[in-house]
């Protein structure tokens, strides 16, 4: 959607663009707590999936509106599907460091579905999606429910200047990494800006303002993230462009003092075709608190290149560091640092899809630093699956199994986990 101006970066580029989908939509609308995995701060809802989730742009499984259109035209660009999926949890709780505590296993049920809507590629596009799954689970009640959320996005372009604008809006429940791995049931509201104005054939000047907002269920801190950026980019060819930067950066929450950071960045894009896309900003953070008190200086990066090698297969990578609010621990905060990488092959009909990633979160808090505070914590999750069309390529059947595992932080946030499940999907 934002092929109209190749450079122009997506207004979620806290979340790098190598993180989005690897090649196949199966997994949209399956259990959203049913792994475990590692998640990213900004991520859709903050809760765990067996394999990585489809984009949050609009239609998933479904192509254009592909039935009678007896309006006239005005279902052009409606898209939607629905899912049914059943999934084994060898670990649902994901925590077996409680006390007297062991692995709970369990099998899940989910049935969702999404609506969507993408106007034709213009000067001016825009679109909304709205998406929701129903999970019952066979031995733990409590867990079922409802996960849905939606989104809007405007993408304007005209003449030297393109503006891109999105928010959306997430509610879930589940076992989430980024509350010690309890259950939780989690709003999380995000916005972004991206904007860009042509300077001459050589330069240009780009801004961008991102904010989220999350709230959950217990004792849990409300978080907020305000992210402010600015660059002036010079196109050194047809497909690279690169320049200096600055980033400003505001995390808080209900239970945290607020921490401000300022900071030098050098970003570089990379676009050849649909083959190879690089989107990268990399940068050194200088922070402080309200308190009065500093923080040491902080690396932040921001990386996301994918590789379409053939209509075979391809590849992504992707690096993300920054520092978040933690809302588990009184004044504390995470430093995040995430290496995720993807591969995916057609074989036949089908395609298969691989990913692993790993991530490390470093805690801090002003005036008593980690030590004072609990031990790093250590992400890893190894998923798998196969899909292929079926019934006529009107439906998506899919295999899948995936592995996490997470150690350090607290005795109790040790634990792993293995899933294994099949998913149909239909579109309309």
């Amino acid at each position: 959607m934002f092929a109209q101006h190749s450079f122009l970066r997506p207004a979620v580029a806290r979340v790098p663009a190598g993180l989005a989908w690897l090649g196949g939509a199966v997994a949209l609308c399956l259990p959203a707590q049913a792994a475990g995995v590692m998640m990213l701060p900004g991520a859709p809802s903050g809760f765990s999936s067996p394999l990585p989730s489809a984009p949050s742009g609009f239609g998933g499984l479904g192509g254009a509106w592909s039935g009678t259109d007896p309006w006239g035209g005005l279902l052009e660009g409606v898209t939607a599907d629905a899912t049914f999926s059943s999934t084994y949890n060898s670990n649902v709780a994901a925590n077996q460091g409680v006390a007297n505590g062991s692995a709970k296993d369990d099998f899940i049920l989910g049935l969702g579905g999404s609506l969507g809507y993408l106007s034709k590629a213009s000067d001016l596009t825009f679109g909304g999606n709205y998406h929701g799954t129903y999970d019952e689970y066979f031995n733990h009640a409590n867990y079922s429910g409802y996960n849905q959320g939606g989104s809007l996005l405007a993408n304007y372009k005209g003449g030297r200047f393109s503006i891109a604008a999105h928010a959306g809006m997430e509610l879930g429940r589940g076992s989430n990494t980024n509350y010690s791995s309890n259950f939780v049931e989690q709003t999380s509201v995000n916005s972004g800006l991206t904007a860009r104005y042509k300077l001459s054939p050589k330069t240009s000047l780009e801004g961008d303002f991102n904010q989220s907002f999350t709230s959950a269920s217990g004792r849990y801190s409300n978080t907020n993230s305000y992210d402010l950026g600015t660059s002036a980019l010079w196109r050194y060819s047809a497909l690279t462009e690169f320049g200096p930067g600055v980033r400003y950066t505001y995390r808080s929450g209900s239970t945290q003092t607020g921490r401000t950071s300022i900071g030098p960045t050098l970003n570089l894009n990379y676009k050849l075709g649909s083959k190879v896309a690089l989107n990268s900003r990399i940068g050194e953070d200088f922070a402080s608190y309200d308190t009065g008190a500093t923080a040491a200086p902080t690396f932040s990066a921001s990386v996301g290149l994918t590789y379409e090698a053939s209509k075979h297969w391809g590849m992504n990578l992707s690096l993300y560091r920054d520092t978040q609010a933690d809302p588990s621990v009184v004044g504390g905060f995470t430093q995040v640092t995430s290496l995720q990488l993807g591969y995916h092959r057609k074989v036949q009909r089908a395609l298969w899809n691989v990913s692993a990633g790993y991530q490390i979160n470093t805690f801090e808090n002003p005036g008593i630093g980690v030590s004072g505070l609990r031990s790093d914590q250590n992400h890893f999750n190894l998923n798998s699956s196969l899909s292929m069309p079926v019934f006529a390529n009107s439906c998506n059947a899919s295999v899948f199994v995936g592995f996490n595992d997470q150690t350090g932080g607290a005795a109790s946030n040790t634990y792993d986990s293995v899933q294994v499940g099949v998913s149909l999907s239909r579109r309309f």
